[in-house]
């Protein structure tokens, strides 16, 4: 080939593609997946091929001449960064959810992995004559070579300025294929680079000088004892050649820095470095969790079964695993992953929650050990540059982690785990690229030919949908293992628990009035309950048999807002078009949304009044009804409040499970994939948190959320119950919780979806306009609607419309909504085509070119609000 182009993908830049022209020196480099760097503007940046052509396609396609294309100045990888696999699978997710390449490129990459890095550059030839001979050819192979015999080891930017050249990578990457060179792991700054440590070489010849040095120094006069100490400790290393860290050697020898750096001095020894691979949180706290053995069951048997074969025939199938909490999904997890490394396959697990990778990863620890590597945002960027790149160079692994997990570079996936798989956070919705982890897993583990296992105990109605069409294969665990019972569910009526005891308080004022020959009273009636007299009973009797006790309240802080009960006025964001909630601890009002924080008011300012009221129930004032209560439990709090620390979700777990605290309140976190055998009861303060949504998934997530964390109750010999509170006792997806009958209430609710056209019927894609102008923003979605008007077909649109949630962090929101449905467009090809289409008229126009009103494309939202 006389010529080559390239088409890059430049993060953070349009949604397109550039073209480049490849110096020929750089043409056996410029592969697919590789990252290269290239003039853009003004700027110099990195992008990554995307593909490569020929000179006459190129140019015959784009229409442009040679002369106006621009070459790239260098390719930064030996080998590809990415994979042809994650390559194709970056474009998928560009091309279905309607996202710049760039962004998904950025998100699939480690963080720094697109910034310009520092590497150092050793010469490795035996022999620098043999080696120069051999690259005679290639004048600048033998220039690298020559300058690094003379002014040894170089980063690749001193060569560049010592040998005055532009383009180094490409040379320096044959030189290193060859063994002439050794260039160490690239460390991308200023965030990214590997973790050293000083280290001394001991090897035979070194310690015969150690033992010389010794005995002049024990013979001399003039002693230096600390320099005494460290020749004596490494004389007695009995491993050689070994390495002993600096720090270690210091400590072995009682000797200060200062009388090591002495020895160096005078070149009795070297200070060297060696890389350390950074220890994650996991290493932080040792325990037995997960660590016991398992027999499966005839179900789990049976399940594990299914999936070995698809794993024996290097087929790609997707199995719902459907198991009732308790039942053993994780086991089976396990048996599979051991089928998988065992074929000198990878592995990768989902987990919703970040809360449960603790747990999670010892279990999984426990069965692979050093295999095992996590992978998730808390993780510092150092310490996910390590798993990233350990993922990268190994054979095989399992990788553990959230959403963005999915994303690992393993070379040779054969499993993919999607633990709770309907949890709503496996969508990403804050940023660009806005993928579903699952959807992605999916696509990823085809192009593979590996095996998918969604596992839920609660699945979300399409893919409970797509086993019932055989779409997916389902697998059954109806039972929980060890012979433990599903606990018995109680649902008490908050209302008419407040009704009984204000007629009991109207019947005593009677009575006291009768008492008092009608003289006036004083006592107030009594005030809203947080907790039932049922659910205080049950929890004074599991804290006599010293049981534990899990409460869910899924909000935040003390009380949900603030009001003036005179004339209804209520504490309201200023950004956000939301009540603020009060927390007590620090006596501040917050914004969940936009972090905003104020001091509560003392008197109302519209009327003056001080009876200013708090109402509503975080978890902040469900610890404090409990600590007026129960003031001799011990009690933990988990919500996003309590868990802002590094290693806080495990330490929190760690001592709840060691039976170090009898109670564990808190929000969502608690409900799912915990599994503490001492939990005997379960207290849900209020189911109608998130059944009152204005969402057609809310029943959805509420029958999910409230069977997750019952399910945490009984894991053991000990049978387990469950107290739901509510105000709506008769709503049908409490009654469904109450029997555990998910199939009842998919039949009920797939019913609604239907006769309301929602998914799994129809697909739906959400436009969302942001802006800072109510007005402008109403408009400019108006305009988009506009290029809807000849394109619709076989879709339905709705709106423009406010969002429920219409203002947020200080820009109002409105939405667009575009529905398909699945009858009329199976493949969502029309859908995504007439949005692709109105997408581009709007950007191009007058109105999408303006700065102040921003569109978000959301594919299969997750949340209508």
């Amino acid at each position: 080939m006389n010529e080559l182009y390239v088409e890059l993908a430049i993060p953070g830049t349009a949604d397109k593609l550039y073209t480049y022209s490849v110096p020929a020196e750089l043409m056996p480099a410029a592969r697919r997946g590789a990252r290269v760097i290239a003039s853009f503007g003004k700027r110099t940046v990195i992008g990554f091929i995307v593909e490569t052509s020929a000179e006459s396609q190129t140019a015959a396609e784009r229409g442009r001449s040679i002369p106006h294309i621009k070459p790239i100045q260098d390719v930064l990888d030996v080998e590809p960064i990415l994979s042809e696999q994650l390559l194709n699978l970056t474009s998928w997710i560009a091309e279905y959810y309607l996202a710049p390449l760039g962004e998904v490129l950025k998100a699939v990459l480690v963080q720094g992995a697109v910034r310009p890095g520092k590497r150092i550059v050793s010469l490795e030839a035996p022999s620098l004559q043999a080696a120069m001979q051999q690259v005679a050819h290639a004048p600048r192979q033998a220039e690298i070579l020559r300058e690094l015999s003379q002014r040894g080891p170089a980063t690749i930017q001193q060569l560049k300025k010592h040998l005055g050249a532009r383009a180094i990578y490409s040379p320096l990457n044959e030189l290193a294929r060859r063994g002439f060179v050794r260039i160490l792991e690239e460390q991308p700054k200023p965030q990214l680079k590997s973790k050293t440590e000083a280290v001394i070489e001991v090897t035979p010849e070194s310690r015969q000088i150690f033992e010389q040095h010794l005995a002049l120094l024990e013979a001399s006069s003039r002693r230096s004892p600390g320099q005494a100490a460290i020749l004596r400790a490494l004389t007695s290393t009995i491993n050689l050649p070994s390495a002993i860290a600096v720090t270690d050697l210091l400590k072995q020898s009682g000797s200060a820095l200062s009388a090591l750096r002495a020895l160096a001095r005078k070149r009795i020894l070297t200070i060297t470095s060696r890389e350390v691979i950074r220890k994650t949180e996991f290493d932080l706290y040792p325990s037995s969790l997960g660590t016991i053995e398992i027999t499966l069951n005839d179900y789990q048997r049976n399940a594990f079964e299914c999936i070995r074969q698809s794993l024996e025939e290097n087929k790609f199938q997707t199995f719902l695993l459907h198991g009732v909490t308790g039942s053993g999904k994780t086991q089976v997890y396990i048996e599979s992953m051991h089928e998988a490394l065992a074929r000198k396959r990878s592995a990768i697990l989902l987990v919703p929650e970040i809360s449960l990778t603790p747990q999670i990863v010892r279990r999984f620890k426990y069965h692979f050990g050093e295999n095992v590597i996590v992978l998730h945002s808390r993780m510092s960027i150092g310490e996910r540059y390590d798993a990233w790149r350990a993922a990268w160079e190994r054979e095989s692994s399992i990788v553990i982690g959230p959403r963005s997990a999915i994303f690992a570079p393993l070379r040779n996936v054969g499993l993919i785990v999607v633990d709770e798989e309907q949890e709503p956070s496996y969508k990403q919705a804050d940023q660009a690229p806005r993928y579903h982890a699952r959807d992605v897993a999916i696509v990823r583990a085809a192009a593979a030919h590996a095996v998918v296992i969604l596992g839920s105990a609660t699945p979300s109605l399409e893919t409970y949908t797509n086993a019932v069409n055989n779409k997916y294969s389902l697998l059954e665990l109806p039972e929980r293992i060890d012979t433990a019972k599903l606990p018995e569910v109680k649902i008490v009526d908050m209302l008419a628990e407040r009704q009984r005891k204000l007629e009991e308080f109207r019947e005593a004022e009677r009575q006291r009035k009768k008492e008092a020959d009608g003289q006036p009273h004083t006592k107030k009636p009594p005030e809203r309950d947080i907790l039932s007299d049922t659910l205080r009973r049950k929890i004074s009797d599991r804290l006599e048999k010293n049981e534990g006790i899990i409460l869910l309240q899924n909000r935040r802080g003390f009380a949900s807002y603030v009001e003036c009960p005179d004339c209804g006025w209520v504490e309201m964001c200023e950004n956000c078009n939301i009540s603020l909630t009060y927390h007590a601890t620090k006596k501040h009002l917050r914004c969940h949304y936009c972090g905003l924080v104020r001091s509560p008011a003392e008197t109302c300012p519209q009327c003056r009044s001080a009876e200013i009221r708090y109402h509503g129930v975080g978890t902040q004032r469900v610890e404090e009804e409990l600590a007026r209560s129960f003031p001799k439990a011990r009690l933990l709090r988990m919500d996003l409040d309590t868990t802002t620390r590094r290693g806080s979700h495990d330490a929190i777990l760690k001592k709840f499970s060691e039976g170090e605290a009898d109670i564990l309140l808190g929000t969502q976190m608690i409900a799912k994939g915990l599994d503490f055998s001492r939990v005997t009861l379960v207290g849900v303060i209020s189911a109608d948190t998130q059944m009152l949504l204005p969402d057609f998934r809310a029943s959805e997530r509420t029958f999910q959320l409230l069977t997750q964390v019952a399910g945490r109750a009984g894991r053991s010999a000990l049978r387990g119950e469950v107290i739901i509170q509510t105000g709506q006792p008769d709503n049908p997806t409490l009654r469904y919780i109450a029997a555990h009958d998910y199939i009842g209430f998919y039949r009920d609710e797939i019913e609604h979806r239907k006769e309301l056209c929602y998914p799994p019927f129809s697909r739906i894609i959400l436009i969302e306009f942001r802006g800072k102008q109510d007005e402008e923003v109403m408009h400019h979605a108006s305009e988009f609607m506009e290029n809807l008007t000849e394109r619709r077909q076989s879709i339905q649109v709705l709106g423009p419309a406010s969002a429920a949630l219409s203002k947020l962090k200080g820009v109002y929101r409105w939405h667009i909504i575009l529905k398909s449905l699945k009858t009329d467009d199976p493949g969502g090809h029309i859908l995504h085509k007439v949005c692709h289409e109105a997408v581009h008229l709007y950007r191009n126009s007058r109105a999408g070119k303006s700065r102040s009103v921003k569109m978000i494309i959301d594919v299969d939202p997750a949340s209508m609000m």
